[in-house]
């Protein structure tokens, strides 16, 4: 998940004091948690973190991180601040192989509905979002495109594009537009042939990209204001859209699914607590009050049987069983070691 917020120091926090806090009475210890700061943290605090520290009885500290090269520092400098934190999916792998995290202890986390792929040594997933195929009514009526070989398709589908200017994503919805079934995606571009395939796929719908945005606020903009008519983004913030008065439509067919994921970095100074605190982010019921504070899929298949998500925001979840498996679950083994070399070959595509 794209995040944009200024880096809080955990050092200078402690020296002023502004480490936000979730602070019980007779507090037995303490975890720091760093996420994504900004109003996300606020939700996950309220949703999430406060519960937690009242249950655990412990204080709940919190930090915000710019992603994997935080966790790296730490680990080098041999002083690790972080007890958990949330990253984004390749981040983890890549942790994962280099050594750099402590083992899931499982008998304390429970797993039970999890599914069984978000479930790893070194980490776990922790909440779920899409990037849906969205267009607006205005320009389609009820009949937009709504797989990505219409997506494809201009002339039966006219209109104003935009995509999401990384290369994440877009080999893979270029792949599906091609024809090759969802679940043989990752199978077709672990070969030279496949990733030509879909480079060539792309090929074809990049010049008539209106927009290749950066960010997820920047994609709603756009839906919004109709600079675009149909265009790849994040199911969030196409609810974001729908709840402004805009008339939109979207299905979670053919979606990247992507997937934050909880961590504890070797060396963490509270591991225990750090595990006591991840089972507690992921029980059913944390993972439904997160949910309808923010439009993200819980991991946690439970969340659904709590009564705390209606039955009718319950089906425009990305996560609920009847989407869960319409979705592309993104295969974050496929970009590493080679996301660079990707990147500067999408980069140049994008800009001819």
């Amino acid at each position: 998940m794209k995040k944009e917020q200024r880096r809080l120091s955990l050092a200078a926090s402690i020296v002023a004091g502004g480490l936000v806090m979730a602070a019980p009475a007779f507090a037995e210890g303490e975890v720091v948690f760093a996420s994504w700061g900004g109003s996300f943290q606020d939700a996950l605090r309220s949703a999430m973190l406060d519960p937690a520290a009242s249950a655990l009885n412990v204080t709940v500290k919190e930090d915000t991180t710019n992603g994997i090269q935080d966790v790296r520092a730490q680990i080098t400098a041999g002083a690790v601040a972080w007890d958990v934190t949330e990253q984004d999916l390749p981040s983890c792998e890549t942790l994962s192989r280099e050594g750099a995290l402590e083992p899931i202890d499982y008998s304390i986390v429970d797993t039970t509905g999890i599914p069984e792929e978000l479930i790893h040594e070194n980490y776990i997933g922790f909440i779920n979002f899409t990037k849906v195929i969205a267009y607006r009514k205005d320009a389609f009526g009820d009949n937009g495109p709504s797989n990505w070989a219409e997506f494809w398709d201009l002339e039966n589908f006219p209109g104003k594009r935009g995509m999401h200017g990384k290369v994440n994503y877009n080999l893979e919805a270029a792949l599906m537009a091609d024809g090759v079934p969802m679940a043989e995606v990752y199978d077709v571009l672990a070969t030279d042939e496949g990733i030509a395939r879909a480079w060539a796929k792309l090929g074809e719908i990049a010049p008539e990209v209106t927009v290749w945005y950066r960010g997820g606020s920047q994609s709603a903009q756009l839906l919004r204001d109709g600079e675009v008519d149909v265009i790849h983004m994040g199911h969030n913030r196409v609810e974001s859209v729908i709840a402004s008065g805009i008339d939109v439509a979207y299905a979670f067919d053919g979606g990247t699914m992507d997937v934050d994921c909880l961590l504890v970095p070797k060396g963490a100074p509270n591991v225990e607590n750090a595990m006591r605190l991840i089972n507690e982010l992921l029980s059913a019921e944390a993972q439904a009050r997160l949910a309808v504070t923010m439009p993200l899929g819980p991991v946690n298949t439970g969340a659904f049987d709590t009564s705390i998500i209606s039955e009718e925001m319950a089906v425009k979840v990305n996560t609920h069983p009847d989407n869960y498996g319409k979705q592309l679950l993104v295969d974050p083994n496929f970009y590493i070691g080679q996301l660079g070399e990707l990147t500067e070959e999408f980069d140049t595509l994008i800009q001819q």
